[in-house]
């Protein structure tokens, strides 16, 4: 009995040594693999910080999405998510290849359900949250996808799924509604290499719809303090305005509906020639001129403003005060 109870203390004894080395094994594991995952992600992200800036074009860019694809099958979420924050630094934000070559890393017919509650819920969805925020980086930047992006998309998460839904909605809706600005002909803009001049033609019809109004070029260009943006194109520009020439109207007057109709016509007429406020006549100014130039100084405005004597003399009435070296708009006030 005494030998039974002897050895049945040693094993508890063998047993209370050999759990913490197992324990401590399991914690080295554990401390060892973040230190791995760190070393991953900035590998990573080293694919395209050491690219030099002046070589940081689609050509490096594809290189280092070719070089992902043929060493490491696995962490692909992480790499789109890194090539996404470069794709705008390396100046290729609205190239349909680069998009597709992205997408092209997504594993084909893995991700696809292959049941009724795979179809029910959201199928892997890290990978379709990743694969959404590609198309929606497509959507910001205006590019519209074609067939082999929807068939990219299929072949990776199935035909009725969470990111395939959102490529045949932007098949649909991006066609129709690429011209739908009034304001803005895409046509005139988009593929075209525009002088600044030219964007700036662009800008000032687009703030100013008038038929009336005449567009003319001058040979000094000034960075205003105002900013309008063409598509992507910023463009500067400065307001020549002056003090309200009449009064306000109340555009939103009440109307007392009466039963004596005796009057209508006279009524009616005045109605009709009652003037109505212009788009150049805002509440509190009128604005008298727009300029998108070169140079915000008083010196560089002073020439605008001779230039646009020689089209309208009458501004030569005007006593203008210039306050654009204080980062003011400049003023013409009304003698």
């Amino acid at each position: 009995m005494v030998a039974r109870c002897k050895g049945v203390a040693r094993l508890l004894l063998e047993l209370s040594h050999r759990v913490p080395q197992h324990c401590s094994s399991a914690r080295a594991s554990s401390s060892a693999e973040p230190k791995t995952e760190e070393r991953s992600l900035v590998h990573v992200e080293h694919h395209f910080q050491s690219v030099p800036r002046p070589k940081r074009n689609k050509e490096t860019f594809m290189a280092a999405v070719s070089a992902f694809r043929e060493n490491k099958p696995r962490g692909h979420v992480e790499f789109i998510n890194t090539a996404l924050k470069y794709i705008k630094d390396y100046g290729i934000h609205k190239d349909l290849d680069v998009y597709k070559a992205l997408l092209n890393i997504f594993p084909k017919g893995k991700m696809i359900p292959q049941n009724t509650f795979q179809r029910i819920f959201l199928h892997y969805p890290m990978q379709q949250n990743c694969c959404v925020k590609v198309l929606d980086e497509m959507e910001w930047h205006g590019v519209h996808p074609d067939k082999e992006i929807h068939d990219i998309v299929v072949n990776a998460f199935g035909e009725w799924n969470f990111a395939t839904r959102k490529v045949k909605r932007m098949l649909y809706w991006m066609p129709k509604l690429r011209y739908s600005n009034k304001y803005l002909d895409r046509r005139n803009v988009e593929g075209k290499s525009l002088t600044p001049a030219e964007l700036a033609g662009v800008a000032l019809k687009m703030m100013c719809p008038d038929p009336g109004t005449a567009i003319s070029l001058t040979r000094v260009f000034i960075d205003g303090p105002h900013n309008v943006y063409v598509m992507e194109h910023p463009v500067e520009y400065v307001v020549m305005s002056c003090d309200p020439v009449h009064a306000p109207v109340d555009e939103f007057k009440h109307e007392e509906l009466e039963e004596d109709f005796s009057q209508w016509f006279t009524e009616w007429k005045n109605e009709r020639y009652e003037r109505k406020r212009s788009v150049h006549e805002q509440k509190h100014e009128t604005i008298l001129a727009l300029g998108a130039m070169h140079r915000t100084d008083n010196k560089t405005a002073t020439l605008w403003l001779e230039r646009l004597q020689e089209d309208n003399p009458s501004l030569s009435r005007l006593k203008p005060r210039l306050r654009l070296d204080k980062g003011v708009e400049p003023v013409a006030e009304c003698l």
